[in-house]
């Protein structure tokens, strides 16, 4: 059967096949978000009907294609991607290069590319998407699923198009040939590379949670459907949950420089972080859940335009700030952070991660003009008019900080070493360039103790992956890295268990 897709892309026809969701068919056709994977819970894929009696909304993932059926996709706005980071000098480019290479970054939520001058190592464009992916899930759980139920060509086809998508509009920006391009270098959490190059990931869902490789090896574009010919190296990976992005972030970051330990921290649904310095590092990926990406809220959106990002309690009032200060329309990650923490200052939740009832006897006094009941009798913290923060929320944000916070702890043991002897808190990606980290020690997402040693540095899993792209030195060090870090499984490890339930709840504030 036939459907007509309507999308920012033109319109298109498409083919169904008995037995698909609308989500299937479009999967291919446009970028779609499904934090769920398909489940119908998230509500996300929302498209909208075009019949003869008029438009409806519906979900993508629980609406069956119909011969002839009109289908519009509302436009997608584009996400608020991390493209900087901080520089590395010490790795200069090998003798004797020509041309341009890509350092590319492949992330569960978003893909960041440079084009590169291999000779003098300069970015001379650089781009970031939402990753094609996200149709099928959030995080990367989802996405081994979706692989396992028979889709891992769908997915491997998506992020290879995408990929060659963006390498011919860098070298257009650039006015370069996308022949031209000499090579290419790749960073990304263990299973986005088993997906760029279509590996089976199934054993990555279960323990003993083993990659089919670790990577840290070339292999030619051509095999991934690129459009150049060279070398791709993807950099290796640690483990089944700690991937060549971690890799490229200690490169990134010097942190076999540094004297002190250093902790390392990538938010997002999969808390991956290390410890240490020098040639001695411990390591770990926590299940955090996707709420630090906005997913399955309430109110949640992306990073895109009209999320609110940043969230204040400023004279007397609760002040909001969206990406592109434009009308509110949901909210991200970091303006969760934000609005629990103020929530918590306005004794609005308790330490438990209790939200006040608005009928409640003694509710402060500044917070009870926020405090409604929803129509399910939820109660609920309001933002503005249209966003606000349930209960559900707020336990959401609980489970995802617990796991990291929790994480924090395990390698502080493992090292043994105590907050206070962190020399610096290194908060790496995008949503951790974004996050404010007075409200994310606030939450307890990481020690109050390293509040003063903490800084965001970027997308620094593409800087790493620029480092390896033009200096051999920077893929040796990659291969050292990747034998000398300890790999701590937190799955069945008591001291984890234990740790996880007390992060569970929040710090108390300062009388």
């Amino acid at each position: 059967m036939q459907i007509q897709v309507e999308s920012q892309q033109g319109r298109r026809t498409c083919q169904a096949s008995p037995g698909q969701t609308l989500l299937d068919v479009l999967r291919d056709t446009v970028q779609l978000q499904a934090p769920c994977g398909g489940n119908g819970s998230c509500g996300k894929c929302r498209v909208i009907l075009v019949e003869p009696e008029g438009e409806r909304t519906v979900l993508a993932c629980q609406t069956q294609p119909r011969d002839g059926m009109v289908v519009r996709v509302p436009r997608q706005e584009p996400l608020q991607v991390a493209l900087d980071a901080e520089a590395r000098t010490d790795f200069q480019p090998d003798p004797g290069q020509t041309g341009w290479g890509i350092a590319c970054d492949i992330g569960t939520t978003t893909v960041v590319c440079r084009l590169v001058e291999l000779a003098t190592g300069k970015a001379l464009a650089v781009q970031g998407r939402g990753n094609v992916q996200c149709s099928f899930g959030a995080d990367v759980i989802s996405r081994i699923k979706a692989a396992m139920d028979g889709q891992l060509s769908q997915l491997t086809q998506a992020i290879r198009e995408q990929l060659s998508e963006m390498i011919v509009e860098l070298c257009r920006k650039a006015g370069v040939e996308p022949e031209r391009v000499a090579s290419m270098a790749v960073a990304g959490n263990t299973t986005m590379c088993h997906l760029l190059m279509g590996l089976d990931p199934s054993g990555l869902g279960v323990a003993p949670f083993t990659p089919l490789s670790r990577f840290g090896e070339s292999v030619p574009a051509r095999d991934l459907q690129l459009p150049f010919d060279g070398p791709v190296y993807v950099c290796p990976a640690v483990s089944g949950y700690v991937g060549g992005d971690i890799t490229a972030d200690l490169l990134a970051a010097g942190m076999d420089r540094m004297e002190r330990p250093a902790l390392l921290i990538d938010v997002g649904t999969n808390g991956e972080m290390a410890l240490g310095c020098g040639d001695h590092f411990v390591c770990c990926s926590t299940a955090a859940g996707p709420a630090f990406e906005g997913a399955q809220l309430s109110c949640g959106m992306t990073a895109a335009p009209g999320a609110i990002s940043a969230v204040e309690w400023t004279d007397g009032a609760v002040r909001c700030a969206t990406i592109g200060g434009v009308e509110a329309a949901g909210i991200c990650g970091s303006g969760l952070l934000d609005a629990v923490a103020v929530m918590l200052d306005l004794g609005a939740v308790d330490e438990t991660g209790r939200m006040l009832d608005p009928e409640e006897d003694e509710i402060p006094e500044q917070a009870e003009p926020y405090l409604f009941l929803t129509e399910e009798e939820q109660p609920a913290f309001r933002l503005t008019p249209r966003v606000y923060i349930t209960q559900g929320d707020v336990r959401k944000l609980q489970l995802g900080k617990g796991a990291i916070a929790a994480g924090v702890q395990v390698l502080l043991d493992a090292y043994g070493i105590q907050p206070g002897q962190v020399g610096r808190l290194l908060l790496a990606g995008g949503f951790g360039s974004y996050l404010r980290p007075e409200s994310a020690a606030r939450i307890g997402l990481f020690p109050a103790q390293m509040l003063p040693v903490t800084r965001a540095i970027g997308n620094s899993a593409a800087e790493g992956a620029r480092l390896a792209l033009i200096s051999q030195p920077a893929r040796d060090r990659l291969g050292q890295l990747q034998d000398t870090m300890s790999y701590l499984e937190l799955s069945g490890l008591a001291a984890f268990n234990s740790a996880y339930m007390d992060a569970m709840m929040f710090p108390e504030g300062e009388e």
